[in-house]
């Protein structure tokens, strides 16, 4: 006959845990993790800020006028390129004052505006007093975009016959 063992009742041995991490190991790995999220949120603030501090470059017409009317240089240097400076002549603050200071009673309104690759244009009338008549020009402006600042680069004369800036 053949007989079965008998089962080992004796202490068993539980099955090995690996071993646990010390405290030092998880605050090490917190501490980067945290460091790498402050570093994302502050990336993140960065790119909003720049996406909110584009500017408006409808602030630039506004500057421009305000610029003619006060007769303030520093604003029209400040809201014009150099080349717009160059072609209309007004390149220093002194050239500026002797053209600019009999300029009152300017007036405009957008009527359209369309954004073209660094470049915001504008469709403006724009009403004045001159020899004592209320005169009206349409005219284009283009805003131009440079380092992160909206400046005037061109204006022209809209031909009525031309199309709108669509």
């Amino acid at each position: 006959m053949v007989h079965a063992q008998a089962p080992n009742i004796g202490p068993s041995n539980p099955p090995s845990r690996a071993p646990k991490r010390p405290t030092w190991h998880w605050l090490l790995i917190g501490g980067v993790a945290l460091a790498g999220l402050l570093v994302v949120a502050i990336f993140a603030a960065f790119i909003g800020w720049k996406i909110l501090d584009r500017g408006n470059p409808q602030e630039t017409i506004d500057d421009f006028y305000a610029s003619l009317q006060g007769a303030d240089c520093d604003l029209f240097m400040e809201s014009t390129t150099d080349d717009f400076q160059g072609y209309t002549g007004l390149t220093s603050c002194s050239v500026f004052d002797e053209n600019i200071a009999g300029i009152s009673g300017v007036d405009y309104e957008v009527t359209d505006r369309i954004n073209r690759q660094g470049y915001a244009i504008f469709e403006v009338t724009e009403t004045y007093t001159a020899d004592g008549q209320s005169e009206s020009a349409d005219l284009r402006y283009y805003v131009r975009r440079i380092d992160g600042q909206w400046d005037l680069d061109v204006i022209e004369l809209v031909d009525p016959e031309s199309e709108s800036i669509t």
